[in-house]
């Protein structure tokens, strides 16, 4: 049995409306019905997206690599790899969701640094994707397997 956050329990099977750690109010329910996805939660899909398709091509360029046994170039092969990807559209997606995110979250301002706030704690732009970040995204990705 899980605890839910009025203090009853929740049994599988039971309840439509299952357990979450977070709350979703009746207005921003009523928004999500009537306007839609937010447009920085579809934006940042979009970069996610974008991300994992260029991770997911350098994962399987490794394992082509590796096939051959190449082994010694592997890194060079893949950051050349990552290079040669057209980034245009991932990094004008990046830098929209830099700009607009804390005006369409409406983030609290920090009034002491004038930082925003995310969670209580100073939000921090997302870096960019640069083909060495792509490439230790792709190396975790495997580490993983």
């Amino acid at each position: 049995m899980l605890a839910v956050p009025s203090g009853e329990t929740y049994r599988e099977g039971v309840s439509a409306d299952p357990p979450r750690n977070f709350l979703i109010s009746t207005e921003e329910r009523i928004r999500a019905l009537t306007i839609g996805v937010p447009a920085y939660a579809a934006r940042k899909r979009h970069i996610e997206d974008l991300v994992d398709r260029f991770v997911a091509t350098l994962v399987e360029a490794h394992d082509v690599l590796v096939a051959k046994g190449a082994l010694v170039e592997i890194e060079a092969a893949l950051l050349a790899r990552a290079r040669a990807f057209d980034r245009k559209k991932l990094d004008r997606l990046v830098d929209a969701h830099n700009r607009y995110y804390p005006i369409e979250a409406n983030l609290s301002i920090d009034r002491a640094t004038g930082d925003y706030l995310l969670g209580g704690r100073r939000w921090l732009p997302e870096a960019p994707w640069t083909p060495e970040r792509l490439v230790a995204s792709a190396q975790s990705a495997l580490a993983k397997r």
